[in-house]
């Protein structure tokens, strides 16, 4: 399931270079050994190298070396075949092979020597916030000049007023800001294609959008999160573009708080494509359709409102018969599609996902739509109900359908499509089997296959290998079972959790293309011991084996995966010490390994190795000896779980240096972004970590808010000693549980620091002396047991305290005052007759309270999720599965089925 949504766009070729040459009246001529480059030029190019620092050698045929003499010979480096003058240079970060990033303090002014220069590329370097040099400006020849994403910062120099040939100009995505006005620009007469993308306007004089209207030759402008000035922005609707923007044919202008779009924007007759994604437009869609349907109705071919307010239902798009690409999502809109969408011949791409969209989708909607290529429907109400020999005109290369009924049968017009790279029918009400000839046979176009969240039953057969490279495939959330079959070796995600896999996981050695990322087995049946192969995947990100039956050590190998940021064995049979070769997982954020019988000493490299880690669960294992002090060198650490051990010694007092705890914000793990690459699509996921709380009965879940809890929780151990004052340092601890221990001495004092404190627990341990009056100040306090200790005197008053239940403050024979019934010393006793509290068991008490630690944590990370679980214990775990079924009286359930074995755990831990 997509968890945000996933943005999908076309690679163009970063030099864009190519399209915009051949527009605009441009020949690269490479050098020839004939014609040697001026000796003056080719000093100023050597130069102009020394400032870079090159770190994959791009520019290692740039040399004062004999052989290297001819600087038309060297790479980026373009010369006129006649007069060896150097025109051209092409030194932008975006290769076919790869990345090749320069880097530098600036821009040398050395290429002021190249007098000739037309052409001049440096996107994509990064010039360390630097400002554009006003020497540029003196480049008079120049007719190209790009330096988009080149890491510049500053005002954007008036001198670019100079460059009367300029055709083609793009500042884009730097940190640069327009002082003033754009009154340099109305002097570049020459120009076709403009690019300010993310440059600040808010301080440009409000007719900035009519200086650029004028310009007499623009067919291209892309302004893209200017932070436009807000009175513009009124003015904009207003002003006749028609007879200004005469040869415009692209126009951009997403991201910038655009409320209306101006009438005259129809009657541009050369206009192709429109984007306004990201503005404020909060009108009904035939309004705007409306004011486009002027002569632009015939031209228009691109059409992007998507990430507005929009509403209403469709208008007749027949009326604009150009009409390639639509995108609406994100908006407002409801009704169902039209049948006028089938008349849009030329349709390419159709995308209205994440609206109130409902009905029926016949395939007669389709029926004329030869050329699409991309469908996203995602997100609506819609069902597909097509025959079940439907074979469609089009061939997709993009299809995401998630949410809308293709059930049950699996869709046999799918296996039709021959050219698909992105296939996503998750949450499709699916309840059949896959035909094992399609799965066998995937297209070879293939890059993202998610079948999840459907009822996909029986067992899955091996997955073709053939030509199938950095492939992701998630199948979660299924009724698939059998032993895992074989997998692609060049796999990039592999997301099989809740399912019902059986059997070894040894099969998965052979994905061993060193693209592996995300390997999530969560919640199957799966046993055995790990392969000791984990050092196929040195880009794994995440590992998620949580919830099945694997025993034994874990193996050694597990510690080459130096970029792993997730790892969750919890609520499996891992026994054994846990292997020192982990802590070269340096990047580790999140390790969770309860719920097993690791034995030996809570080691202390954790805290020396993994500097990183923000979550650390150790609980329900046979952890013994004292807790390191090298543990509070994790000053990152949010939740530190060590309950359900034999840890003895006492709790040390550098616990304040989890200084995470003290301080508000959230943490910043909760994106990890893949991107793959293949048939010229990119695709941004974003993971975000969420769990499952239990408290009082209720269910919690955070997820975007995760990080703003703080949780300690050492319960159930052999713990002496003093709860130690610094304790409450930690002030934005959220849960404190040290419950089950045989901690002594009063309760610290200043304990009411800690008012962000929703659940504490120092049950079950010799606590004397007084409850601190600070108690009181915990405003937000929902769960409190102080119950079973030595305490004594009168229970603070406030409203919070005295709301609670008497039961989490009874076995403290000397507590008196409410909601205790005993009187205090003093106060007029009643003639009624006391009720007694009796221990419902300490099985029951404890379990309700033990369970509120029940946690599973999720990355719903574009469309795949990685779960652990923080306490969810192995005999729960059949009646957890109950829950996804059936949520009704759930809670009851685990109770009772789980209470006898829950009884052995508490006895063995005294």
């Amino acid at each position: 399931m997509l968890g945000g949504f996933l943005e999908l766009k076309k690679l163009k070729n970063k030099t864009c270079n190519t399209e915009c040459f051949s527009a605009i009246g441009f020949t690269s001529r490479v050098g020839d050994d004939s014609v040697m480059c001026i000796e003056r030029e080719r000093q100023a190019l050597l130069e102009f190298k020394k400032g870079l620092v090159d770190h994959n050698g791009r520019l290692s045929s740039w040399g004062s070396e004999n052989e290297k003499e001819n600087c038309c010979n060297w790479e980026g480096v373009h010369c006129s075949n006649q007069t060896g003058r150097v025109l051209e240079l092409h030194l932008n970060a975006y290769q076919i092979d790869g990345f090749q990033r320069l880097q530098g303090m600036n821009i040398s002014p050395s290429l002021l020597e190249l007098h000739h220069l037309t052409f001049l590329d440096l996107s994509g370097n990064d010039f360390n916030e630097s400002p554009i040099p006003k020497f540029i400006g003196s480049l008079s020849n120049l007719k190209y000049l790009d330096l988009s994403w080149a890491n510049l910062s500053g005002p954007v120099p008036h001198q670019l007023e100079n460059l009367s040939h300029l055709q083609y100009l793009n500042l884009g995505w730097n940190d640069l800001k327009i002082i003033e006005n754009l009154e340099w620009l109305s002097r570049l007469s020459s120009i076709e294609y403009l690019d300010l993308s993310s440059t600040n306007l808010s301080n440009v004089a409000n007719d900035w959008l009519e200086v650029v209207s004028h310009l007499p030759n623009l067919t291209s402008l892309r302004m893209l999160w200017c932070d436009p000035p807000p009175m513009s922005l009124s003015a904009f609707s207003y002003f006749n573009y028609s007879k200004s923007f005469a040869p415009l044919e692209i126009l951009d202008l997403c991201h910038n708080q655009l409320v209306h779009i101006p009438k005259s924007f129809g009657d541009i007759c050369t206009l192709r494509e429109l984007y306004l994604s990201s503005n404020n437009l909060n009108v009904q869609l035939v309004e705007l359709m409306n004011n486009l349907s002027g002569c632009a109705k015939n031209s228009l071919e691109v059409l992007d409102l998507s990430l507005n307010q929009i509403t209403g239902s469709f208008p007749n798009f027949a009326i604009f018969p150009s009409l390639k690409d639509i995108h609406l999502s994100h908006n407002k809109l409801n009704g169902t599609l039209p049948k006028s969408i089938g008349n849009l011949y030329k349709l390419e791409v159709l995308n209205v996902s994440s609206n109130f969209l409902q009905g029926v989708i016949s395939e007669s909607l389709f029926s004329n739509l030869s050329k699409l290529q991309s469908l996203f429907l995602f997100n609506n109400s819609l069902s597909l109900e097509f025959s079940f020999d439907w074979v469609p005109p089009f061939q997709l290369d993009v299809m995401y359908l998630t949410s809308c009924n293709l059930g049950p049968r699996f869709p046999n017009w799918i296996r039709t499509q021959r050219k698909l790279s992105f296939l996503d029918i998750s949450d499709a009400n699916i309840s059949d089997t896959i035909p094992d000839e399609w799965l066998e046979d995937l297209p070879p176009t293939i890059r993202v296959l998610n079948l999840s969240s459907n009822q996909i039953h029986g067992r899955l057969p091996n997955v073709s290998a053939k030509r199938l490279n950095g492939l992701a495939i998630d199948l979660s959330a299924n009724r698939i079972e059998g032993p895992l079959p074989l997998f692609p070796s060049n796999l990039t995600i592999l997301k099989l959790s809740k399912n019902r896999f059986s059997g070894s996981i040894s099969s998965l050695c052979k994905i061993n293309g060193q693209l592996l990322t995300l390997l999530d087995l969560s919640h199957n049946i799966l046993s055995g011991r790990l392969p000791n192969c984990f050092m196929h995947w040195h880009k794994l990100i995440i590992l998620d084996l949580a919830g099945n039956n694997f025993f034994g050590e874990v193996p050694s190998s597990l510690g080459s995966l130096s970029q792993l940021q997730t790892l969750c064995l919890n609520d499996n049979n891992f026994s054994g010490h846990l292997p020192s070769s982990l802590r070269n997982c340096s990047s580790l954020t999140i390790m969770d390994l309860g719920n097993n019988e690791f034995s030996g000493k809570v080691p202390a490299w954790i805290g020396e190795g993994l500097p990183r880690l923000i979550f650390l669960l150790l609980g329900s294992n046979k952890f013994y000896g004292s807790i390191p002090l090298h543990l509070c060198w994790l000053k990152h650490l949010q939740i530190l779980d060590l309950c359900l051990n034999d840890i003895s010694g006492t709790v040390p007092q550098c616990i304040n240096n989890f200084t995470a705890m003290a301080q508000k914000g959230k943490f910043s793990i909760d994106i990890v972004v893949t991107i793959i690459h293949g048939n010229n699509l990119v695709y941004l996921h974003k993971y975000v970590y969420s769990a499952l709380f239990v408290l009082k009965r209720k269910e919690y879940v955070y997820s975007n808010n995760l990080g703003l809890l703080k949780i300690i929780n050492l319960s159930s151990n052999k713990l002496s000693g003093k709860l130690p004052s610094e304790i409450s340092g930690l002030l934005e601890l959220v849960v404190l549980n040290v419950s089950r221990n045989y901690l002594i001495g009063e309760i610290p004092q200043m304990i009411g620091q800690l008012k962000q404190l929703e659940s504490l627990d120092l049950s079950r341990n010799q606590f004397s002396g007084e409850i601190p009056f600070s108690m009181s100040d915990l405003n937000f306090l929902s769960h409190l047991d102080l119950s079973y200790n030595n305490l004594s005197g009168k229970i603070p008053s406030s409203t919070q305290l005295q709301s609670l239940n008497a039961n989490d403050f009874i076995g403290n024979t000397a507590l008196c005052g409410p909601p205790l019934e005993q009187k205090c010393p003093g106060e007029e006793t009643s003639n009624q007759s006391k009720t007694t509290i009796k221990d419902n068991g300490e099985n029951g008490n404890e379990f309700r309270k033990w369970f509120y630690f029940g946690m599973e944590f999720g990355f719903p990370l574009g469309f795949w999720s990685v779960s652990c679980s923080l306490l969810l214990k192995r005999s729960w775990r059949h009646a957890y599965f109950l829950l996804l079924d059936n949520t009704k009286d759930w809670l009851y359930v685990t109770m009772t089925v789980n209470m006898t074995r829950l009884w052995r755990k508490f006895q063995r831990h005294g």
